[in-house]
């Protein structure tokens, strides 16, 4: 580092150290500054300049950065701790209208920075690298992919991505133009035939050609001096836009199973021999995108003594009834089966707990205000509902035994929802 290297830094720095040493002696600051979990007090700060100016090396910096990067510190929240070091021993200068001091002092923590930041995206690049390794895997494992090859090719060009930037050779960088990629030139030619919302193609569109603005900048930034802190920077920002594609992939997904598996003839609902090996998917897809998803279980109330008293003429029409309410509220990517005779299972992709609860309210809200009308006579058809979340931290092994922990939990809801009066979320 250039500034480290001379005389009058070393000098200026070790004074300006003593004097704010002595300072805190006379006026006690916080003792701590708390970043994220990690407690850094001021003399860890301290000694890490010290060390560099008296022995020519930064090592204890180094154990500093090193400790926090690998424990997944924001970067900027410890920058701003360093930066109010900074300012103290800038107005110390200020004090005595020393502004070629202020420079030196500016130029020195400049440097210090883009060299913590390099630590810090030493650490990010390994990190990103393996959890990228994981998303593919998660998508190379899937029984039937669609349209998730071209989320698979996606997380291979963002493994390119990685090695170009952990090697810093612009050479190494993957397709640029948007258009030209493999998901970009799946966009242009053949989602419009798939999709039918074109809101929804020109969102998925502008989040790719993000994505790839982005990594141009990474491309022109790749061998400038002191890039280490934006290269972290637009690093994490691909990270986010890659996982919001991923999840936009998975949603069209969904909506080609709902349009091209079997269905059951009454509903226009999936049947129900689909269901583990969608479901399966859908865990793997929810570890490669990181994303939550939401079960939902409902029976219609009381459909047996619905049967009994106007017959199965009308059973099947209140079915259909339930089914047409069904899909409008619903969203297209949402899966429906029908899971028994009056019972339905709808896996909601990309979903949390609250908002799964909120969609299962209205659907119910939907069903109670709606009663099915048979000539002048108004039929009440209400339903119980158990919701539950599917969270990718919650498992490690995808299995059968996974499937049915995860079907009873949603089905103990359902019965609690019936236990406790019926027509009711829970």
């Amino acid at each position: 580092m250039k500034v480290w290297n001379e005389v009058e830094t070393k000098a200026l720095v070790m004074r300006l150290l003593q004097e704010f040493d002595e300072r805190l002696l006379d006026t006690p600051m916080d003792e701590l500054l708390v970043v994220d979990s990690i407690s850094v007090s001021w003399r860890e700060l301290m000694r890490c300049l010290q060390d560099a100016v008296q022995h020519h090396h930064h090592l204890h910096c180094h154990e500093l950065i090193e400790r926090l990067g690998a424990d997944n510190t924001p970067f900027m929240l410890f920058i701003h701790e360093f930066g109010i070091l900074k300012n103290h021993l800038v107005r110390l200068s200020l004090e005595r209208d020393a502004l070629d001091e202020v420079r030196t002092i500016f130029a020195l923590f400049d440097e210090l920075e883009d060299e913590f930041a390099g630590v810090y995206l030493k650490h990010f690049i390994a990190r990103l690298g393996l959890r990228n390794h994981l998303r593919l895997s998660h998508i190379q494992t899937l029984s039937e992919k669609n349209i998730l090859v071209y989320f698979e090719s996606h997380l291979v060009w963002t493994d390119q991505l990685i090695k170009a930037v952990e090697q810093r050779n612009p050479d190494l960088m993957p397709e640029l133009d948007h258009t030209r990629c493999e998901f970009g030139n799946w966009l242009l030619e053949q989602a419009p035939q798939l999709i039918r919302d074109r809101s929804h193609i020109e969102q998925i569109s502008s989040i790719h050609k993000s994505m790839h603005d982005v990594v141009n900048e990474v491309r022109a930034r790749m061998q400038q001096p002191r890039a280490n802190g934006p290269l972290y920077a637009l690093l994490k920002k691909t990270e986010t836009y890659s996982l919001e594609l991923g999840n936009e992939i998975s949603l069209l997904n969904s909506i080609i199973i709902m349009s091209v598996y079997n269905k059951d003839p009454l509903t226009g609902f999936l049947n129900r021999r689909f269901l583990d090996r969608v479901l399966i998917n859908q865990m793997e897809i929810a570890k490669a995108t990181e994303t939550a998803f939401s079960l939902v279980m409902f029976d219609i109330d009381h459909f047996k003594k619905l049967n009994d008293k106007h017959g199965h003429q009308v059973g099947d029409r209140a079915l259909e009834h339930v089914a047409a309410i069904v899909r409008e509220t619903l969203r297209q990517s949402d899966l429906v089966f029908r899971y028994g005779g009056e019972e339905f299972l709808v896996i909601l992709p990309s979903t949390h707990l609250e908002s799964a609860r909120g969609l299962a309210e209205r659907l119910r809200q939907r069903l109670e205000e709606q009663p099915l009308a048979m000539g002048a006579r108004l039929i009440p058809v209400t339903a119980s509902f158990g919701v539950t979340e599917v969270a990718p931290s919650g498992y490690l092994v995808i299995d059968n035994s996974l499937l049915r922990e995860v079907m009873a939990e949603c089905d103990g809801r359902l019965y609690m929802a019936k236990h406790r009066g019926r027509n009711r979320v829970v």
